[in-house]
């Protein structure tokens, strides 16, 4: 029986001894770069019309002012950008790919989706939502969101289809 108590005992001793571990904490995403104003020029070939149809897009913007909190000395970026998808002048989806260069001088390379969408108002709505693929902040998710007060929704009647836009946005990374 004494011997039972001691090993009891000595399991309790061994088990307050023994190192403690904390459990991994979750980690919140944290939004490091905001770029509350831009422009963007964006143009679709073909042009878009009310019919959906497979069409490229490229767009080249600026953004300014942006703050960011790990790096400090980014006030602002220019940026390209290119995909292919299903569009029309009501909705669309593109696969796209970005490449963002910063003022001082370094890149973020950003895949992901463009998604334009009509709302009620007669506002377009673009977001892009992708991830940074290599550069600066590679894995931090990236939105940036364009709006259109209005497209030339007559252009969408013709055969030649809208074949340009351009708006403000902004942008904001998370990491």
């Amino acid at each position: 029986m004494r011997s039972r108590s001691i090993a009891a005992a000595a399991l309790l001793v061994a088990g307050l001894l023994a190192p403690v571990t904390a459990a991994p904490s979750a980690h919140a995403a944290v939004v490091d770069v905001t770029c509350p104003t831009g422009t963007q020029y964006s143009t679709y070939d073909p042009g878009l019309t009310y019919t959906a149809r497979t069409t490229t897009f490229t767009a080249q913007g600026s953004l300014a002012p942006c703050v960011s909190s790990s790096h400090p000395q980014i006030v602002g970026a220019t940026f390209t950008a290119a995909g292919t998808g299903t569009a029309s002048c009501t909705t669309a989806s593109f696969a796209d790919r970005s490449v963002y260069t910063w003022n001082t001088g370094q890149q973020s390379v950003v895949e992901g989706t463009l998604a334009i969408n009509i709302k009620p108002d007669g506002q377009t709505v673009l977001v892009r939502v992708g991830t940074v693929v290599g550069g600066l902040f590679e894995g931090a998710t990236v939105v940036q969101t364009k709006v259109l007060p209005a497209l030339d929704l007559l252009a969408c009647l013709t055969p030649q289809g809208l074949t340009s836009d351009s708006g403000a946005l902004s942008l904001t990374v998370t990491l």
